[in-house]
């Protein structure tokens, strides 16, 4: 006997069949090779720039022959987002992706469209809520325009609250802070010592949560800067501990010279220049130049003698 009209071997074969030919699963396998064609063709670009790096710095046309050559591909991932998307319209993984997508090409106002869209079907997507609060902050710090940053604070802070153990969520909200003190201030009703606090809170957690992430050691150590009185001992603690994290030798050197800053700011010089005799010869030039000049100058300026 049919079951609401359905044929018993037809319901039969619906529930024989493997989980992946279900559409909720099958619109995931196709999200999934969008992703790995978006990563790739991303993968393809920068190898096309460094192969031709040389090139590009003297030839016009050839700058041009890459750039369409980069349209094009681009071109035709971002077709894949919006076919999926066209059929599967409230996937909001999809849109938050294609937002990210969007960001590649610079086009961030359709990136924010699309994380609006995924909030509309999914309100708790913490992902569409950090890339808003990335974006508002991005466009603050380009235009000077700082009326929606009261959203991104906002939005990272909901972000933090749903997915509590992500780091990147946590860097975010500090970057955010340390990058507009004056209107997270206002904000969030603290005074600038207590402000930086909270950001180092929020970078300490990351840390615990990404333990061998150097950017985020590395904003840790950079904003005890901002504490006054400097807090010398554990700023340099803190560069230690990102550069021993470092990968890469332009990690290492930021760290070192990083510690040159902490040193100076605490006019320990033999320590400020021995930092910066550990980075590569020619490693920021012009700011270890700033910085062998300033270490002079406070030199000289503790060696004058007294007028009497």
């Amino acid at each position: 006997m049919p079951l609401c009209g359905v044929p018993r071997f037809i319901l039969t074969l619906i529930l024989l069949l493997p989980p992946t030919a279900w559409p909720d699963e099958l619109a995931e396998v196709q999200l999934k090779k969008i992703l790995m064609a978006d990563n790739q063709a991303l993968q393809d670009i920068l190898g096309w720039i460094d192969e031709e790096k040389e090139t590009l710095r003297t030839s016009p046309a050839a700058r041009d022959r890459l750039a369409l050559q980069i349209r094009t591909r681009l071109g035709e991932v971002r077709q894949q987002y919006e076919t999926f998307l066209k059929a599967h319209p409230k996937h909001a993984r999809g849109r938050v992706a294609y937002g990210s997508f969007l960001t590649n090409l610079d086009d961030r106002e359709a990136a924010r469209t699309q994380w609006k869209l995924a909030l509309k079907n999914d309100p708790g997507n913490a992902a569409a809520l950090n890339n808003i609060a990335t974006h508002i902050g991005t466009i603050a710090l380009r235009n000077e325009i700082t009326d929606q940053l009261p959203t991104a604070f906002r939005s990272q802070q909901k972000a933090i609250r749903l997915a509590p153990k992500q780091a990147l969520y946590r860097h975010n909200f500090a970057t955010l802070l340390n990058t507009f003190p004056k209107e997270a201030c206002t904000h969030l009703k603290l005074t600038e010592r207590q402000l930086t606090q909270r950001a180092l809170r929020e970078l300490k957690t990351a840390m615990t949560l990404a333990p061998v992430d150097f950017e985020i050691a590395a904003d840790y150590a950079e904003t005890f800067l901002d504490l006054i009185p400097f807090p010398h001992a554990r700023a340099i603690a803190a560069w230690k501990n990102a550069g021993a994290l470092a990968k890469r030798p332009e990690e290492q050197d930021w760290a070192h010279l990083q510690m040159a800053v902490a040193h100076l700011k605490s006019s320990h010089w033999k320590e400020a220049e021995f930092s910066l005799r550990r980075m590569r010869p020619g490693s920021h030039g012009p700011l270890v130049k700033q910085l062998k000049a300033a270490i002079a100058a406070q030199r000289k300026r503790a060696t004058k003698p007294k007028a009497p």
